[in-house]
């Protein structure tokens, strides 16, 4: 996964361009052309965030409202242009519901079961594309308040844990990838006899005591020539380059105890045992399975077992930065018979406009029957029917350009942040006339902000001024009377009229102090 960039690097400002929209756009030729810039992005009057811009390029019937879309999009798109850090929650219309930037430099992996509920898992280190497109560093899990309540990496491998996954198990422990670095003799693949290679890493750790519960290492299991990243493609076998021969990028730890394993380079997706024997091969140079027609793949990612281990879902790249071997990309679901050891394929997600992914992607199969997929290095993501027809396709950056996503994910989401909600007042107001802009990062309730001020001789009672409708991430509200008010204030309500939550009180000079004792929430806590 060459082009993925964890530390976004400002080559050029300019090369984005701030949208004229927030809510998405419907088929705009400007978009996919590059007229609007290599990521055009929104904007705001006071909120500090540059979401990216949405443009439905195969858009549905009531675009951009996209109602027939349930839930909210999680990604973290990167690129080498000015960029949102950490990744983004958005609505299917458009509009941001959370930037993680607070964590950067971070990645947003989208949603996981811990502790019986839903967290944000999100990755923070060190990573670049320079290096191979793999990172060090530890994960970090958000509840639905976006309070950090675990914190953990990798153990005794010399680097912290990688990018490309996470897994939180049914019993708490989280099965993650790491990349470090090994002495090696490689002269029978062409390379030096003192050579270093990748030997990259599948661990277990339990999250509450940090201790390694599994570890294996394809070195002493797969030989590099059954792969087919040659040195000098993936690295020079050097210790500043290392080869990265089998390249890790995905693991899930299944109900039986055993831990399926994607290498992209092999081509190959492993079955491994506790004890760290391979119990089979599917796909590469040594598969254990006969494949049926269309089932095959190469250069895959995440790939994942379903239906009590007899389908499994992954996205078929069928090319590199240096080889092809499909003429598209595509999201596969196929079913495999171990006693017979056949593979065949139940339907295929192909991209509305045909092209291949040399890096990176995801497939996520939904409740309803439907799939979602994000196509990696080609900036877009789609939603297919059960039989794998695309229903509508969105895109955050043109085409020809570096703008990618690793995986992009499509989940129900219900969250209040602990933080209170934040605003600002313009510079040009006064105390008979304000304009006051209101959001609250990560906030999914709202539906409508109440303006209040209070004067200079009671600055904590606060008289309610004005109720606005929430249509954007940020809100507008503005005050025009006679009575002078020297601070303002906005609170949060939900569908039902109740208070989410106050924000603080800010002067027309920008100086703020908390809400009162007695501005309390009357909406019923989240469970």
């Amino acid at each position: 996964m060459h082009s993925l960039s964890i530390t976004l690097v400002l080559l050029c400002f300019t090369l984005a361009r701030e949208a004229v929209a927030s809510v998405a756009y419907c088929s705009n030729q400007d978009f996919e052309s590059g007229a609007l810039g290599e990521s055009p992005y929104q904007t705001y009057h006071a909120a500090p965030y540059l979401p990216v811009q949405l443009n439905y390029a195969l858009p549905s019937d009531d675009c951009p409202a996209n109602s027939q879309v349930e839930g909210y999009f999680f990604f973290a798109p990167e690129g080498p242009i000015a960029m949102p850090g950490g990744g983004l929650i958005m609505n299917p219309n458009g509009t941001m519901v959370y930037s993680a930037s607070a964590f950067e430099p971070s990645f947003l992996r989208g949603l996981q079961s811990y502790n019986g509920s839903d967290h944000i898992t999100l990755w923070i280190g060190d990573g670049s594309p320079v290096t191979g497109g793999h990172g060090s560093g530890y994960n970090i899990l958000l509840d639905n308040t976006y309070a950090v309540v675990a914190n953990f990496t990798v153990v005794n491998l010399g680097v912290g844990a990688d990018i490309h996954e996470l897994q939180i198990t049914s019993n708490n422990t989280a099965v993650m990838t790491a990349y470090p670095t090994q002495a090696a003799n490689l002269s029978a693949y062409n390379g030096p006899s003192d050579g270093y290679v990748l030997n990259c890493a599948a661990q277990e750790v339990d999250i509450s005591t940090g201790q390694a519960l599994f570890t294996w290492q394809p070195w002493n299991h797969v030989d590099p020539s059954e792969c087919y990243a040659a040195i000098g493609e993936a690295g020079s076998g050097t210790a500043d380059d290392p080869w990265d021969y089998f390249h890790i990028n995905s693991i899930q730890k299944i109900d039986d105890g055993n831990y399926f394993i994607s290498s992209r380079h092999c081509h190959t997706l492993y079955l491994v045992n506790p004890a760290g024997d391979i119990l089979w091969r599917m796909g590469g140079m040594k598969s254990d399975f006969f494949f049926g027609q269309g089932a095959n793949f190469s250069w895959q990612h995440h790939a994942r077992m379903h239906d009590d281990s007899t389908a499994i879902s992954l996205f078929n790249n069928g090319a590199s930065e240096y080889d092809q071997d499909f003429p598209y990309s595509q999201g596969l679901l196929i079913n495999f018979d171990e006693a017979s050891r056949t593979v065949t394929l139940n339907n295929a997600r192909s991209p509305f406009n045909r092209t291949v992914t040399t890096a990176q992607g995801s497939v996520q199969l939904l409740e309803n029957g439907d799939s979602f997929v994000g196509w990696g290095a080609m900036p877009y993501f789609s939603q297919h029917d059960a039989s794998g027809n695309i229903i509508w396709s969105a895109q955050f950056a043109p085409s020809e350009n570096e703008v990618s996503a690793y995986r992009i994910f499509l989940h129900d989401w219900v969250a209040r942040p602990i933080t209170p909600p934040s605003m600002s007042i313009s510079s040009s107001s006064n105390s008979t006339n304000a304009v006051v802009y209101a959001w609250w990062n990560g906030a999914t309730e709202v539906t409508a902000w109440k303006l209040m001020g209070s004067t200079a001789l009671m600055p904590l009672a606060a008289e309610a001024l004005n109720v606005v409708g929430k249509v954007d991430f940020e809100t507008a509200l503005t005050y025009t009377g006679i009575r002078q008010y020297a601070f303002f204030q906005v609170a949060a309500l939900n569908a039902k009229g109740e208070i989410l939550e106050y924000s603080g009180f800010t002067a027309l000079n920008g100086t703020s102090f908390a809400k009162a004792d007695n501005q309390t929430a009357t909406a019923a806590p989240l469970n």
